[in-house]
């Protein structure tokens, strides 16, 4: 794919050095958004006229850490993607940020945002967009667990409701257990190594029995490694749909009601 003219492009932070940033996020943004049907690619949705991109930079960024943002977006949506990010960054950040062209599928943008990152990077942090309001308390669970462990580690949620198994006519066949079932958010983490090494030989696997990779776990999974939980949160919920608005609207009125309350 070719490079937009913005792709590595860095935010100017001020004068002060920084330390060598250890800590990577790569936020996946180039989602066109089909199911939405609003128009434009889901990242750029706006609530409150903020961009949904906005607050996963803004949460992203307030890590207590020197690190390095990736933003991953559709080429023609570089600029914006910057000028969100020069925004919401103050000139003392300890983050530097890069805005990077995306791939075809979900896994080429994020290899692509990968190989954005600096070398002194040893951990990623992989997150959706679409999920505007994961807390920075859950990117500190994830990171805290990866850096425990070395292994790879995603949020997750314990199904709730009864699932049922349908042929292609809708007719039920049976029931599911839900016992060893979770659902998983986003961010996902990753020993930088790993995670680069794994989408490095996920293209050799697509066309295959199991498909494309739905998130970055399963790409990191099929290539051998180890993928652990640590529990989620409801308002790190997903925009797929129209109706996902409303719970996103419900979520940010409760975020604001929470801040006005304060502790």
């Amino acid at each position: 794919m070719s490079s937009s003219p913005l792709a590595n492009e860095r935010t100017p932070l001020g004068t002060a050095p920084h330390a060598l940033a250890k800590l990577g996020v790569v936020v996946v943004a180039a989602g066109r958004g089909e199911r939405l049907g609003a128009g434009v690619p889901k990242a750029f949705v706006r609530l409150h006229g903020r961009a949904l991109l906005e607050f996963a930079i803004a949460t992203a960024t307030s890590l207590p850490h020197a690190g390095h943002l990736v933003v991953v977006v559709p080429e023609d949506r570089a600029a914006e993607a910057l000028e969100l990010v020069e925004r919401v960054l103050p000139a003392n950040s300890p983050w530097e940020a890069t805005v990077t062209p995306g791939g075809r599928e979900r896994h080429e943008s994020v290899r692509f945002g990968i190989a954005a990152l600096p070398d002194s990077v040893d951990t990623v942090l992989v997150h959706d967009a679409a999920r505007p309001f994961a807390s920075a308390e859950l990117f500190e669970r994830v990171l805290a667990e990866v850096r425990r462990t070395g292994d790879a580690v995603v949020p997750a949620l314990a199904v709730s409701d009864t699932l049922k198994r349908v042929d292609a006519d809708g007719v039920v066949h049976e029931t599911v257990d839900r016992a060893p079932l979770v659902a998983v958010q986003t961010p996902q983490g990753f020993p930088r190594e790993a995670l680069a090494s794994a989408h490095e030989t996920v293209q050799l696997q697509e066309g295959g029995e199991h498909g494309a990779p739905t998130d970055d776990a399963e790409v990191v999974q099929r290539a051998g490694g180890t993928v652990r939980t640590v529990p989620g949160e409801r308002r790190a919920h997903k925009l797929t749909t129209a109706d996902d608005l409303t719970v996103l609207e419900s979520i940010l009125a409760a975020n604001a009601a929470e801040a006005l309350e304060g502790p």
